[in-house]
């Protein structure tokens, strides 16, 4: 059991989120008489209180994710985002409600990636690299790559009309030469109808973690492997496009996987964070 000291550092971070911040930035801009969002940063006083935390230097706690407002300056000019955000109808949301959770979703993105290694670190936790234990009633571990990550991983990979029909949960099952797919005992790359995936079998390990834990591709490791284990969902991909413009489902949510050792200790925390941020918490297992 980790003790609650070693992740003083992650718990820091979790206590000042940068979403209050950007959501008085991104009012006194779009309401103000302000040509650029780095002007409303460059005015804003040092020191700023929210209900949550005090920001002693707000500016420059913004200033990681300035380039990430921008799209605010083409929402204020009358321009609507490219992307296409739905409600949970599927109805398309106002210009100014896309605009401000696309922003969200990436400002979250990046500073939870951050706050995720810091307090993934001090687990020594493999959980994110292995598949399923024997006992376990999941067959499988999904790890999602963007389709330029499948390089670093040197399996079988398996592209055909058949998988790329397939979205990963598909009832039933993709088959394989022997059988349902998923009941092989080898991990393996796959394209499925939604992207590229690293599948791992139970018992089976991802190729690049070494005997000692230490991961061969850490300083290339996949998008997803970064933001273990609370993922923003402000907007969440629909996987499908309508004339080439992405789709994203409106979500206002935070999610937190409780399979996760930092998740479990934190979970008071976590929900404070998620609270600051005016999203819905949820905590799911994903392996059990």
């Amino acid at each position: 059991m980790v003790e609650r000291e070693a992740f003083a550092a992650g718990l820091a971070a979790l206590h000042r989120p940068v979403l209050p911040l950007v959501g008085i930035v991104q009012f006194l801009y779009l309401t103000g008489d302000f040509a650029t969002v780095d002007e409303v940063i460059a005015e804003l006083p040092d020191e700023i209180e929210t209900g949550y935390a005090c920001y002693a230097h707000a500016a420059a706690e913004l200033a990681p994710y300035a380039d990430l407002l921008r799209p605010l300056e083409a929402l204020k000019a009358g321009k609507r985002p490219e992307e296409q955000v739905v409600d949970g109808e599927g109805n398309p949301v106002d210009a100014m409600t896309a605009a401000i959770a696309l922003v969200s979703q990436r400002v979250l993105t990046r500073e939870l990636e951050q706050i995720n290694s810091l307090l993934c670190g001090p687990c020594g936790c493999l959980l994110c690299c292995v598949g399923p234990e024997a006992s376990m009633v999941q067959s499988y571990f999904e790890i999602p790559l963007q389709a330029g990550e499948v390089i670093f991983f040197r399996l079988e990979q398996i592209d055909t009309p058949v998988s790329r029909a397939h979205l990963v949960g598909d009832e039933p099952p993709l088959q394989g030469a022997g059988g349902v797919f998923f009941d092989r005992p080898d991990p393996a790359l796959i394209h499925w109808q939604s992207g590229w995936s690293l599948i791992l079998p139970r018992t089976s390990r991802c190729p690049n973690l070494e005997a000692s834990g230490r991961c061969l591709v850490y300083s290339d490791r996949p998008e997803v492997c970064r933001r273990p284990q609370i993922f923003p969902y402000v907007v969440e991909p629909l996987r499908k496009e309508e004339n080439g413009v992405p789709i994203f489902r409106l979500r206002q949510s935070l999610l937190a996987v409780m399979d996760c050792p930092y998740v479990r200790l934190l979970q008071d925390e976590i929900a404070a964070y998620a609270a600051a941020c005016e999203l819905e918490m949820i905590f799911r297992h994903n392996k059990a």
